[in-house]
């Protein structure tokens, strides 16, 4: 099959979850003997080859005077990739955002178009982005979402079909370590610090609760971006800022960790928890969005949205659980359900829905 998978950015150029589970999809693809371009933006036009992967980079013009008019590049690049789609055949167009999917549709391809976020968030600071999603909702062949929490949002805002498609996690990447996680309390913070739906200041507001149950506990931040000012002299000291770091560092940093914490609210899945739990470390997340479909009591536990005093709670809970010897291996055999061998597949059957 022919495919071309469309993302204004790219990984690790930009390292989020919506970057990484193209770049994995994209390996995979090829991998299975897929012909796959991966249409993306650039400074200048460039084609390369990468494990097997066609990387089209096309010059994505996006001056300061579009930003200024609240144009962003995703609402652009659909412009960018157009003459390319036109020009170029493929058997689907698998789309990471609306305005490609609208551009791919008018090329007259079979589309499938992939809503990365919750669609709950949609239009809550620009009301225009709800006709662009509903747009392209109707464009595409076939629409796929993370969770069925978002596919309950996305039918409630377009009365149209869609069905869930998660992203997988690379388990021969994130492997377990299945010691059982023993002495000081590590949690780690893997998510973006300075972005407000990660909720990172929920988790600084958990943690004098955990220290003065563990006094030797550390909190690893990292995913990037800055700490808030003004935080207590006693919960700066038990925080280790790392940063987002190297690309090959997170799975260790997984393993070293006694719990992964996500606090975050409306996330559509949740691709760090998964990864944690690869590496056999249990997790704590909100019950909210996607990840109330990912944390059973087997390998954490979830808490209410911005619930400090429950949050502390269950971080002291799943870091007494990840000290039993058989909690690291129920973690990753719990994340093989999101492996690449069970959810490409499910990738493949979007493509030949939307071509049937």
């Amino acid at each position: 099959m022919r495919v071309a998978v469309v993302h204004p950015f790219s990984w690790p150029d930009v390292r989020r979850g919506g970057e990484r589970y193209a770049h994995d999809l994209t390996g995979w693809l090829a991998g299975h003997g897929h012909q796959v371009d991966y249409l993306t933006g650039g400074p200048a036009h460039s084609i390369d080859v990468v494990d097997g992967v066609r990387m089209v980079r096309l010059h994505h013009r996006h001056g300061d005077r579009l930003t200024s008019r609240g144009i962003t590049k995703l609402d652009s690049f659909g412009v960018t990739v157009a003459p390319w789609l036109l020009r170029h055949r493929y058997d689907v167009v698998h789309s990471f955002v609306p305005t490609a999917a609208i551009a791919a549709r008018l090329a007259r391809h079979r589309v499938v178009y992939t809503a990365i976020g919750h669609p709950i968030e949609i239009g809550r600071v620009r009301p225009a982005d709800r006709r662009l999603f509903r747009a392209a909702v109707r464009a595409a062949h076939v629409t796929t979402v993370l969770s069925a929490s978002a596919a309950a949002a996305a039918s409630e805002l377009t009365r149209r079909d869609v069905i869930v498609v998660p992203p997988g996690v690379r388990t021969d990447i994130f492997t377990p370590e299945l010691r059982p996680r023993t002495g000081p309390i590590r949690l780690l913070f893997a998510a973006a610090a300075g972005e407000p739906r990660k909720r990172l200041p929920v988790l600084l507001a958990a943690l004098p609760a955990v220290l003065a149950v563990q006094p030797d506990t550390r909190l690893i931040v990292g995913g990037g971006g800055g700490l808030p000012d003004g935080l207590d002299p006693k919960v700066r000291n038990a925080i280790d800022h790392a940063g987002a770091g190297d690309l090959h560092e997170m799975p260790q940093r997984y393993r070293d960790a006694t719990v992964t914490v996500l606090p975050s609210v409306d996330e559509a899945f949740g691709l760090v928890l998964v990864e944690s739990l690869a590496c056999g470390t249990p997790v704590v997340a909100s019950d909210s969005g996607g990840m109330a479909e990912i944390v059973t009591a087997e390998v954490g536990e979830l808490v209410p949205p911005d619930d400090s005093a429950a949050l502390a709670n269950a971080i002291l809970a799943v870091a007494a659980s990840a000290a039993a010897p058989d909690t690291p291996r129920r973690c990753a055999e719990h994340a093989a359900t999101w492996s690449w061998d069970s959810v490409g597949p499910r990738h493949l059957a979007a493509y030949d829905q939307a071509r049937a």
